[in-house]
């Protein structure tokens, strides 16, 4: 189902079967109402029919009984043209009295016969006694309107009066024929012979009353209202009147019929109400009957789409699910088609009990697996029990056979229901994972390391015998506990941050990295370590592996190889001020030498009374006594030994630092130091003695080789510094000596490798090592014109990695202290 094109509502399937019986439903009570309108319709005509045809009846019997009566009336008064008669007003009472009341006898529906005379005077009436309802009814026909009319009418024609009320107040209905009198001068109008009825009897004499006995009768003449059955008081539904007319004489007469109303609710609005009360209970019904057709063919469909999916569940299964009688061995009701993979057998040769599953269980086997499954089936517990069977190829495997034991829905009868799988592969490689457990405990444990494992949280959860051995703890006594029981509280406080960032952002700190750390042992003592760490996925979790190296005695012998190397550098450092001690001697002598002519000047000025000229003569021997000074503190720093202390220096500084100390050597050989700085090099943190002296080192070993070939390239050596990367800064020194020969190249950095005569060959070697120490590398080229350029890099100051450097050595600090 789509809306707008856009949103699509995905039905499940009862909520669809829902939708579908309500539609039906709808689609049922729409046609029931289609049904039940069109019955109504039909009904409705049939009663209209009905109805209409009932007023045609009673028309036609009012019609023809009227004309009857005047018929008869008629007959009566030619009696009186005869000559057998007299005049009717000369007529005997007792001759009257006997046609008339013959007539009255034989001719049924008059309640009375009257003979009228010209002005409708009454003469003679009969019966005279019991019908009180012709008394005084001359008065009822004084109307002058229709005495002028009566007279003026033809007197051969009969006529009909108007309407009558006798003294009891019931309508009736006066007709007149004239009597003629034929004289000797012709016709001549001489009386009138009446007939008087009275409309309620006369009604029920002539209507039958099965004809009204459903309906509602009203008779009108000339549209006044004469008759109605029931009474006026009830209502006639005028949707349901149909009518007939008629006239007699001058009059029309109207008859208008209804059905009743207890009528209608009986036979149409009740027949209505059960018609529509049956629609809607089919409708409902329907709607139950499609929704129970549609929930089952729903039912139906998903359970033979759970057969296909378990089936092909069942073939894409690794081992063979079966359904067997709990007999002996087992015969197979019904098995998957994995049977045939696991044991070599068809599906239909167990199924047909060709093939029992008892006959394939190892005969070592069978005992176990009887008693195990019997005790199960007994106590209605599920079983699951490893054994051997044989296969037809004649294999011996290892299956996994778990089940229970089920009642059957078709004959009440105790199966076994389970699935059996091939396992042999999986404890072969179950075998092969112990066996190599085992092996890589062994070779955890053998190591001369200590290799401890954590989790993400931070908690111990392996500890070999070397890391026993170091930390004083066993295995049990550290396993589940937290790592930072074997840091001191220095690094304890930063570990869980450290590992709670790196969860968080993947960015390594330590992992990763080998680094040389503080760890505590169980006494409480601290001892220098290297950890190394490694990270790696266990069941879904982050695991991590530390080796640690004691490195107590390796950082003893660095102390010792440190302080030797110190001393050999001291040792260098005062053989170049040996070398040097000339140019020092001549950069002392010259301010020396100024100081004392300024002194000789300033007594000649004294002398002389010239003191205004005295202050600059001070102000230069102060400024010469500073240049002595400054080469004097350069000297003893050079000279100084003992340990150093890294600080941050600018670049910038360092070079000119190192150009001023050699710059009196420099100028004895006539050589120029040029200085390049880039603007991009920023400070260094680094040993300010120590790097100077790998500057002083390498410029004076340059100007030495551009003095070998006296000065035949050139007279000037450059120190660059520039921003090699983002991190760091690179420091060349270019000579434009004779260069480096193959020979010396293999051996450059070697120690005690040298080409000079007084040299101790410790120079290059102390110098890769100082730059090494401070994170950095140290390499040569020669140059293509002349010469050849040594270039060394450092890291580029950062305020972490000096954090860093004095969180590793507490006792260390950046004034020294």
């Amino acid at each position: 189902m789509k809306l707008n094109n856009n949103l699509q509502i995905s039905l499940s399937p009862q909520f669809a079967i829902l939708w579908y019986s309500i539609i039906a439903g709808l689609l049922s009570v729409g046609l029931m109402a289609f049904v039940v309108l069109n019955i109504e319709v039909q009904e409705r005509a049939h009663i209209d029919r009905v109805t209409q045809t009932s007023a045609n009846g009673i028309k036609m019997l009012l019609e023809e009984d009227i004309q009857e009566q005047v018929i008869s009336l008629t007959k009566l008064a030619d009696l009186y043209k005869t000559p057998l008669l007299t005049r009717p007003s000369e007529t005997s009472s007792e001759n009257w009295d006997m046609i008339s009341k013959d007539f009255y006898e034989t001719k049924h529906g008059y309640q009375a016969l009257v003979w009228v005379d010209k002005s409708f005077n009454l003469v003679k009436i009969i019966p005279i006694k019991g019908k009180q309802t012709t008394v005084s009814f001359d008065s009822a026909i004084k109307d002058p309107e229709h005495l002028a009319e009566l007279r003026a009418m033809q007197i051969t024609m009969p006529t009909t009066a108007i309407l009558l009320q006798s003294s009891l107040k019931n309508q009736g209905l006066g007709i007149y024929v004239p009597v003629i009198s034929i004289t000797q001068s012709g016709k001549e109008l001489d009386s009138f012979i009446g007939g008087v009825v009275l409309f309620e009897a006369y009604i029920k004499k002539v209507i039958p009353s099965y004809l009204l006995t459903e309906h509602q009768f009203t008779l009108f003449i000339d549209e006044q209202e004469i008759y109605s059955d029931p009474p006026k008081n009830a209502v006639m539904p005028s949707a349901w009147i149909r009518r007939a007319s008629f006239t007699v004489g001058t009059q029309t007469w109207q008859i208008d019929l209804a059905p009743k109303s207890k009528f209608l609710s009986r036979t149409h609005f009740h027949m209505m109400k059960i018609l529509i009360v049956l629609g809607i209970l089919l409708s409902f019904f329907i709607a139950v009957a499609v929704y129970t057709g549609l929930f089952a063919a729903n039912k139906a469909h998903i359970i033979i789409d759970d057969r296909k999916k378990t089936k092909q569940l069942l073939h894409n299964l690794p081992g063979m699910a079966y359904q067997a009688l709990n007999k002996k061995n087992w015969p197979m009701i019904l098995v998957s088609e994995g049977s045939q993979t696991l044991t070599g057998y068809t599906k239909l040769e167990f199924e047909q009990y060709k093939v029992l599953w008892g006959s394939l269980i190892h005969p070592d086997d069978y005992e176990r697996v009887r008693k195990t499954i019997s005790n199960a089936s007994k106590k209605g517990h599920v079983f699951e029990l490893e054994y051997r069977i044989k296969t037809l190829s004649n294999e011996i495997k290892l299956v996994l056979d778990r089940g229970e034991t089920v009642r059957s829905t078709y004959n009440n009868e105790v199966v076994i229901e389970g699935f059996i799988s091939d396992i042999t592969s999986i404890k072969q490689v179950e075998s092969d994972l112990i066996d190599s457990d085992a092996f890589s405990e062994t070779i955890v444990n053998s190591v001369v390391e200590a290799v401890i494992t954590i989790d993400e949280k931070g908690f111990v959860k392996s500890f070999n015998n070397a890391a026993n051995k170091m930390f004083g703890y066993s295995s049990a006594e550290i396993k589940d506990q937290a790592l930072t029981t074997l840091m001191p509280k220095t690094y304890a406080d930063k570990h869980d941050k450290y590992l709670t960032q790196y969860l968080s952002t993947n960015q390594a700190h330590i992992i990763g990295k080998g680094r040389e750390l503080v760890a505590k042992r169980k006494d409480g003592t601290t001892f220098p370590i290297h950890l190394s760490v490694s990270e790696f996925q266990n069941n879904e979790k982050r695991m991590f592996v530390g080796l640690i190296r004691d490195i107590t005695q390796q950082r003893a012998s660095q102390n010792q190889i440190g302080l030797h190397t110190e001393q050999l550098a001291h040792a260098d450092r005062l053989n170049a001020l040996g070398e040097m001690a000339a140019g020092i001697a001549h950069e002392i002598n010259q301010p020396l030498t100024a100081i004392s002519l300024y002194s000789q000047t300033a007594k000649n000025y004294c002398d002389s009374e010239q003191f205004e000229k005295l202050p600059a003569i001070f102000e230069k021997m102060s400024e010469h006594a500073r240049r002595a000074g400054a080469v004097i503190e350069s000297v003893q720093i050079m000279t100084r030994q003992g340990d150093r202390i890294k600080e941050v220096v600018s670049c910038q500084i360092l070079i000119d630092e190192v150009i001023k100390l050699a710059e009196s050597e420099a100028n004895l050989r006539e050589i120029t130091i040029h200085a390049f700085v880039s603007n991009k090099v920023t400070d260094l943190f680094v040993d300010r003695v120590q790097i100077q002296q790998v500057i002083l080192n390498l410029l004076r070993n340059g100007m030495e080789a551009m003095h070998a070939i006296r000065y035949k390239k050139g007279t000037m050596i450059t120190i660059k510094a520039i921003l090699n990367t983002a991190s760091c800064v690179e420091i060349a020194i270019e000579d434009r000596g004779c260069g480096l020969s193959e020979k010396i190249i293999k051996k450059l950095f070697t120690p005690f490798l040298t080409t000079k005569k007084n040299g101790t060959g410790i120079g290059l070697s102390i110098s890769k090592r100082i730059i090494e120490e401070h994170g950095g590398y140290i390499y040569f080229a020669n140059n293509k014109s002349a010469g050849a350029t040594f270039f060394f890099t450092l890291p580029v100051h950062n305020l972490r990695d000096q954090n860093e450097e004095l969180n590793a050595n507490p006792n260390k600090t950046a004034n020294g202290n």
